[in-house]
């Protein structure tokens, strides 16, 4: 599975409003997808998230929460 299917198999799992560091919680404890040694695979999650309101995909949706923070 890749990063980007991993995440929306998460929101999907998920199906609840939550943010990046809870999808990442909820890849790692499915093992959905291995980050190896990555240093910093919140960003990484976060940036695949990021891409998917710039790119205007449906699937995706976010929340602007207070303190400048998103949820999806």
């Amino acid at each position: 599975m890749t990063l980007i299917e991993a995440v929306l198999k998460s929101l999907e799992d998920m199906d609840d409003i939550t943010n990046y560091l809870e999808v990442l919680s909820h890849i790692n404890d499915k093992n959905y997808y291995d980050f190896g040694g990555a240093r910093t695979p919140g960003s990484t999650v976060s940036a695949v998230l990021g891409n998917f309101i710039r790119n205007g995909d449906s699937r995706v949706k976010r929340i602007k929460q207070d303190g400048g923070t998103y949820c999806y």
